[in-house]
């Protein structure tokens, strides 16, 4: 077994097949690779899709996590998987068919490499606003060229997130995302960040690509924008929790002063004279994601993942 795909979903069923179709026209033979679907106790339809459409598929299996959030399914998926190369993706992506044979083709490049990132493109329903093109990387496109390269500060996101099982086991795997219906955590990133901290080598590979399945009416929107810029806020803020061992020293209460008069600044400038008022409203959604990380410590379910 030279890999091991996993997916985690939930209520997908308008895309997951579309998706899984793509892992089931790869250029690698199906009995070299595994796919483990990770349904993260789904409420609409997607079980019984997922289940019809594995059921004449040997390597494809389903798996059901009930415990909310995608790094619950993915360490699911992890502790189930046969093979030391692993390889996340999202679930409303379109996977070309050399995508796992390049991946693999980056660690045999080079055996110190940890970890592996592939190109990621946005592939819209309808034509985008013009707004949204400085903002396509919050929906997750990445791109660093048309070469293959090696690095130490190289980033991954989840649509194609390629790790060593045994460096996955090593790092602790990802970070804490939900509780409940609580983003508390900085999930995939918090990962990255740990892969930068060890010195870890990373490669990247355009020759491994997605593409990221966005809907004008639910993507396009900047209700949605402002959501992600708040959701980076929470990110950001349990990342310098983190750094600082989870404890309200000077270097906490600084960062959550600061983000406060931030937030205030920003306000006044939205209401009077703000020049690019996306742009200000975006950054105030971050700075008010940063506080509400902080505000949310109040709920003991959430003190008890952040601080285990």
């Amino acid at each position: 077994m030279k890999a091991t795909i996993i997916i985690p979903t939930y209520n997908r069923s308008d895309v997951i097949i579309r998706s899984l179709e793509t892992w089931g026209a790869q250029t690698l033979p199906a009995t070299e690779f595994e796919v483990i679907v990770v349904d993260n106790n789904s409420t609409d339809n997607s079980a019984q899709l997922i289940q019809e459409f594995i059921a004449d598929k040997p390597n494809f299996r389903y798996l059901l996590e009930t415990q909310k959030g995608s790094t619950n399914a993915r360490h699911s998926g992890a502790r189930m998987a046969q093979s030391d190369i692993l390889i996340f993706c999202d679930d409303d992506g379109l996977f070309n068919p050399e995508c796992i044979q390049e991946v693999l083709n980056v660690y045999t490049a080079n055996e110190n490499a940890a970890a592996v990132a592939g190109k990621i493109e946005i592939q819209w329903d309808a034509p985008a606003p013009d707004w949204i093109e400085p903002y396509l990387f919050m929906l997750g496109r990445l791109n660093y060229g048309n070469e293959v390269i090696f690095r130490n500060d190289i980033y991954l996101n989840g649509g194609i997130f390629s790790i060593r099982k045994s460096v996955f086991n090593e790092l602790g795997g990802f970070n804490p995302d939900l509780v409940g219906g609580y983003l508390v955590g900085d999930g995939d990133t918090g990962l990255v960040i740990k892969l930068h901290k060890a010195g870890k080598l990373i490669g990247w590979t355009p020759f491994a690509t997605m593409q990221h399945l966005q809907f004008i009416d639910r993507q396009g929107t900047e209700r949605d924008m402002g959501r992600r810029f708040f959701n980076t806020g929470i990110s950001n803020a349990y990342g310098v929790f983190r750094e600082n061992n989870f404890r309200f020293n000077g270097k906490v209460l600084k960062y959550i002063l600061l983000a406060l008069v931030f937030v205030l600044k920003k306000q006044v400038e939205l209401l009077i004279f703000a020049n690019d008022k996306r742009k200000t409203r975006f950054s105030l959604m971050q700075r008010r994601g940063e506080l509400q990380f902080f505000w949310n410590l109040r709920k003991k379910e959430i003190r008890k993942v952040v601080f285990q």
